[in-house]
Protein backbone atom coordinates (compact mmCIF):
# COMPACT_ATOMS: atom_id res chain seq x y z
CA UNK A 1 0.00 0.00 0.00
CA UNK A 2 1.15 3.11 -0.84
CA UNK A 3 1.61 6.25 1.37
CA UNK A 4 1.89 9.21 -1.52
CA UNK A 5 -1.17 10.84 -2.26
CA UNK A 6 -2.92 9.88 -5.63
CA UNK A 7 -4.66 13.58 -6.74
CA UNK A 8 -8.08 12.20 -6.25
CA UNK A 9 -7.10 12.57 -2.20
CA UNK A 10 -5.65 15.70 -2.66
CA UNK A 11 -8.87 17.49 -3.78
CA UNK A 12 -10.96 15.63 -0.98
CA UNK A 13 -8.76 17.34 1.54
CA UNK A 14 -10.29 20.13 2.90
CA UNK A 15 -9.25 23.52 2.18
CA UNK A 16 -7.32 25.75 3.98
CA UNK A 17 -9.54 28.72 5.58
CA UNK A 18 -8.74 32.11 3.38
CA UNK A 19 -6.82 34.74 5.02
CA UNK A 20 -9.28 37.58 4.94
CA UNK A 21 -7.86 40.52 2.59
CA UNK A 22 -6.84 43.26 4.04
CA UNK A 23 -9.36 46.14 3.63
CA UNK A 24 -8.37 48.68 0.41
CA UNK A 25 -8.46 52.50 0.90
CA UNK A 26 -8.26 53.99 -2.36
CA UNK A 27 -6.81 57.35 -0.80
CA UNK A 28 -3.98 55.83 0.86
CA UNK A 29 -3.21 52.20 -0.59
CA UNK A 30 -3.61 53.75 -4.70
CA UNK A 31 -5.72 52.09 -7.15
CA UNK A 32 -7.09 48.55 -6.48
CA UNK A 33 -6.36 47.07 -10.19
CA UNK A 34 -2.60 48.41 -9.93
CA UNK A 35 -1.88 46.43 -6.46
CA UNK A 36 -3.64 43.41 -7.76
CA UNK A 37 -1.45 43.39 -10.76
CA UNK A 38 1.81 44.34 -9.10
CA UNK A 39 0.90 41.00 -6.77
CA UNK A 40 0.16 38.81 -9.67
CA UNK A 41 3.28 39.66 -11.21
CA UNK A 42 5.65 39.14 -7.95
CA UNK A 43 3.82 36.06 -7.28
CA UNK A 44 5.27 32.80 -7.41
CA UNK A 45 2.14 31.42 -9.25
CA UNK A 46 2.83 29.69 -12.50
CA UNK A 47 2.92 31.39 -15.60
CA UNK A 48 -0.27 30.19 -17.20
CA UNK A 49 -2.01 31.32 -14.05
CA UNK A 50 -0.74 34.69 -13.95
CA UNK A 51 -2.02 34.90 -17.31
CA UNK A 52 -5.43 34.28 -16.41
CA UNK A 53 -5.12 36.28 -13.44
CA UNK A 54 -4.07 39.97 -15.19
CA UNK A 55 -6.67 38.97 -18.35
CA UNK A 56 -8.93 38.74 -15.60
CA UNK A 57 -7.89 42.25 -13.69
CA UNK A 58 -8.11 43.34 -17.62
CA UNK A 59 -12.00 43.06 -17.72
CA UNK A 60 -11.39 45.43 -13.74
CA UNK A 61 -12.35 48.60 -13.10
CA UNK A 62 -9.06 50.34 -11.72
CA UNK A 63 -9.92 51.72 -9.05
CA UNK A 64 -12.20 49.40 -7.07
CA UNK A 65 -11.08 46.20 -8.71
CA UNK A 66 -14.74 45.12 -9.53
CA UNK A 67 -15.87 43.53 -12.56
CA UNK A 68 -18.80 44.92 -13.97
CA UNK A 69 -21.63 42.10 -14.50
CA UNK A 70 -21.39 43.07 -18.37
CA UNK A 71 -17.68 42.60 -18.12
CA UNK A 72 -17.47 39.53 -16.64
CA UNK A 73 -14.99 37.23 -18.73
CA UNK A 74 -16.43 33.51 -17.58
CA UNK A 75 -14.79 30.50 -18.72
CA UNK A 76 -15.17 30.70 -22.86
CA UNK A 77 -13.82 34.66 -22.85
CA UNK A 78 -10.80 33.86 -20.66
CA UNK A 79 -10.06 30.54 -22.73
CA UNK A 80 -10.56 33.00 -26.00
CA UNK A 81 -8.64 35.65 -24.53
CA UNK A 82 -5.75 33.41 -22.88
CA UNK A 83 -5.85 30.74 -25.94
CA UNK A 84 -5.18 28.26 -23.13
CA UNK A 85 -7.29 25.44 -23.24
CA UNK A 86 -10.24 25.13 -21.42
CA UNK A 87 -8.84 22.59 -18.47
CA UNK A 88 -5.64 25.19 -18.00
CA UNK A 89 -8.09 28.47 -17.47
CA UNK A 90 -10.08 26.11 -15.15
CA UNK A 91 -6.82 24.84 -12.92
CA UNK A 92 -5.60 28.20 -12.87
CA UNK A 93 -8.95 29.90 -11.17
CA UNK A 94 -8.96 26.98 -9.31
CA UNK A 95 -5.59 27.75 -7.84
CA UNK A 96 -6.13 31.87 -8.10
CA UNK A 97 -9.62 30.74 -5.89
CA UNK A 98 -7.51 28.40 -3.21
CA UNK A 99 -4.89 31.28 -2.56
CA UNK A 100 -6.87 33.91 -2.18
CA UNK A 101 -6.53 35.88 -5.39
CA UNK A 102 -10.15 35.65 -6.79
CA UNK A 103 -13.67 34.98 -5.37
CA UNK A 104 -17.34 33.63 -6.52
CA UNK A 105 -20.30 33.77 -4.64
CA UNK A 106 -20.35 30.09 -4.04
CA UNK A 107 -18.12 26.88 -4.87
CA UNK A 108 -21.09 25.40 -6.09
CA UNK A 109 -21.44 27.81 -8.71
CA UNK A 110 -19.54 26.57 -12.72
CA UNK A 111 -16.86 28.94 -13.72
CA UNK A 112 -19.05 29.26 -16.94
CA UNK A 113 -21.87 31.85 -15.04
CA UNK A 114 -20.17 32.54 -11.48
CA UNK A 115 -19.03 36.35 -11.27
CA UNK A 116 -16.07 36.57 -10.50
CA UNK A 117 -14.17 39.14 -7.74
CA UNK A 118 -10.52 40.12 -7.24
CA UNK A 119 -9.24 40.28 -4.25
CA UNK A 120 -5.44 40.31 -2.60
CA UNK A 121 -4.53 38.09 0.07
CA UNK A 122 -4.43 39.75 3.75
CA UNK A 123 -0.47 39.46 3.96
CA UNK A 124 0.58 40.70 0.03
CA UNK A 125 -2.09 43.69 0.70
CA UNK A 126 -0.10 44.57 3.66
CA UNK A 127 3.08 43.71 2.12
CA UNK A 128 1.97 46.00 -0.87
CA UNK A 129 0.68 48.89 1.13
CA UNK A 130 3.72 49.00 3.21
CA UNK A 131 6.41 49.28 0.13
CA UNK A 132 4.10 52.05 -1.03
CA UNK A 133 4.22 54.21 1.35
CA UNK A 134 7.56 53.78 1.72
CA UNK A 135 8.17 54.98 -1.49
Amino acid sequence: MSTIPTPADIYRRKAHPLIAPAPHTPATDGPFRALYERGITGSRLIPTTQLVALTLASHANWETGSIPAEDQPHLAGLVEETALGAGQVVVSLRILEDRGWIRRPTRRERWDTAPIELVIPGPIMRRLTRKRRRT
